[in-house]
């Protein structure tokens, strides 16, 4: 909290269902037109009108009350909304656009009979069947074809006493029973009562600040699609003759996805248009001043960023052999490479060998693990400098430790031991001796690819990325690979060895980096299994040791790593 900001204090408020429509129907109640469209499933919908009627909670909505003007939707579920009173001030949605949407867009439509006239128009149409129904199964329901049944309940009708009594009319007519009638009628007001009773907690930010509103936003517990911090600027940034700030990283993050290197984070792009554009704090800037020159220097920095952005996503892929963008160790990488890029536009070799080591090293290593803005300050100070050729980079090797002590794709090491692993076992065979493309496996594939080959063994030498047939085990197809012919072949003589090649086992256990003698005692049985990663292991670390060497990066003894304290 800055010292010229008067504290804000979040204040949540209970409100009615009936409550929240009629501000919005006001123009009180805005959505910022920042915020991204409509994307619930009709599932969704359904389940949220299901939680509701059974009173259980559907998550907080976050309000900004502000006398800032916000650009808004004109519409919200589909429904047109009046333009914000004059001289008031007007709340902005900031959390709960989904949730919102689809109350205002179903409980506010006019009612009417027959099928939708838009195509997309039946997801609005969300009935209650009143029928008996003990174990409460698809109670609610979308009703596409719009023709009138006496058991489904438009909620269309819940919320206006008209409407509720032209339906019921309308069932009178339809329904001779007057005791069917009755008991339908008695449901239905049943389900209106606990839809119009039902208590919202709306957590408003009186007059707070847009620093303040961001900070709040980003400490809240949140449900539905997640805001970044770009999108909550570009509340303040948006035009309706150019695009919104959110709307330019996107395409920033399509241009690098459509190359086939997938989605960079988001956050990261958004830091890096931050710091090309002269941001000095990219972490938690003040965002109020950030929207005060986000239209000149943000915006003029776009197209920079874009480039830089994709020069270093292309060095990680092709400079570095990063796989994907997923196993991007840290993202502030990501953030620093592109403003190196963005000062040096033609590095020269020697510049591009010591990014790649100042790469693996700060891999290897703690160096962005809960990185603070005096962190990241520094860091972009050094790269600026070895952009402009005044300074070396010389990351820290005091804690480099390439191998992890275990598999956690959640653990900057780990993510980083993949690459290593891509890199250094380039051409893989199948379990019937078949090549495969590991990087586009790794690219279409979700962490499930890094199949464990015996149980209980968390280390990074367990796991192989090894199709197999279905219903295979990694353990059995290891275990199935024909041995050669003839008596101890894998430890005859080299002359021996270059007269019949190597056999189709061993081509493939190489692929992998699995020692013979691993495999042996992994097809020994017993405390094989064990042996098998302890062999693995110590194979793969002098492999990461010699590659660390060829880098100038010294590591001594054996290579450990602790992967729950390298994540950012």
């Amino acid at each position: 909290m800055h010292t010229d900001q008067a504290e804000i204090r979040p204040d949540p408020t209970i409100a009615l269902v009936d409550d929240l429509l009629g501000g919005i129907g006001r123009g009180e109640i805005r959505v910022p037109a920042f915020q991204r469209p409509f994307v619930w499933r009709p599932n969704q919908m359904l389940e949220l009108f299901d939680s509701i009627e059974r009173g259980y909670p559907i998550g907080s909505l976050l309000l900004w009350q502000t006398d800032v003007q916000v650009p808004s939707l004109d519409r919200i579920g589909g429904l047109e909304v009046p333009p914000p009173p004059a001289g008031r001030q007007i709340s902005y949605l900031l959390d709960g656009h989904q949730r919102v949407s689809t109350l205002f867009g179903v409980l506010n439509r006019p009612l009417r009979d027959g099928p939708a006239e838009e195509e997309r128009d039946w997801i609005w149409q969300i009935h209650r069947d009143l029928r008996p129904d003990p174990l409460g199964s698809d109670r609610f329901r979308h009703h596409r074809s719009g023709k009138f049944a006496p058991h489904l309940l438009p909620l269309a009708a819940v919320m206006r006493t008209r409407d509720f009594l032209r339906h019921f009319h309308r069932v009178e007519l339809t329904v001779k029973d007057t005791r069917q009638v009755d008991s339908l009628i008695r449901e239905a007001e049943a389900v209106s009562q606990r839809i119009k009773g039902y208590k919202l907690t709306l957590v408003r930010l009186q007059g707070a600040s847009l620093d303040q509103a961001v900070n709040v936003y980003a400490r809240l517990n949140r449900t539905g699609t997640r805001m970044d911090p770009d999108q909550m600027v570009s509340a303040l940034t948006y035009r309706k003759e150019q695009p919104s700030l959110a709307t330019r990283i996107d395409d920033i993050v399509t241009a690098v996805a459509d190359t086939g290197f997938g989605e960079l984070p988001r956050l990261a792009v958004f830091r890096a248009l931050l710091a090309i554009a002269g941001e000095t704090d990219i972490m938690s800037p003040r965002w109020s001043l950030v929207a005060d020159y986000v239209q000149n220097r943000l915006h003029d920095a776009l197209p920079q960023t874009g480039q830089a952005v994709r020069q270093a996503a292309e060095f990680l892929r092709t400079g570095v052999g990063v796989p994907q963008a997923r196993f991007l160790p840290y993202s502030h990488q990501l953030v620093l490479l592109a403003v190196f890029f963005h000062a040096c536009r033609q590095p020269s070799g020697r510049q591009y060998d010591r990014l790649r080591r100042w790469f693996w090293v700060t891999s290897w290593s703690s160096a962005f693990a809960g990185a603070t803005s005096t962190t990241l300050r520094r860091a972009l100070d050094e790269v600026r400098s070895f952009a402009a050729g005044e300074a070396d980079l010389a990351p820290d090797l005091g804690d480099v430790q390439p191998m992890p002590e275990s598999f956690n794709l959640n653990s900057a090491r780990t993510r980083a031991y993949v690459t290593w692993e891509t890199l250094e076992f380039p051409q893989r065979l199948d379990m019937l001796g078949q090549p495969f493309d590991v990087v586009k496996m790794l690219a279409t594939a979700d962490t499930q690819v890094f199949r464990q080959v015996v149980p209980k063994d968390a280390r990074p030498a367990n796991r192989l990325i090894f199709p197999t047939t279905p219903n295979t085990s990694v353990l059995a197809a290891l275990k199935g690979l024909t041995p050669p012919s003839g008596p101890g072949l894998f430890d005859g003589s080299p002359e021996l060895r270059r007269l019949v090649g190597r056999s189709m086992t061993e081509q493939i256990l190489d692929s992998h980096g699995i020692p013979v003698k691993a495999w042996r005692r992994l097809c020994d049985g017993g405390n094989g299994g064990q042996i098998f990663v302890d062999d693995r292991t110590e194979f793969l670390e002098q492999r990461l040791r010699a590659f660390a060497a060829r880098l100038d990066v010294p590591v001594g003894g054996r290579l450990e790593g602790d992967a729950s304290d390298d994540s950012e």
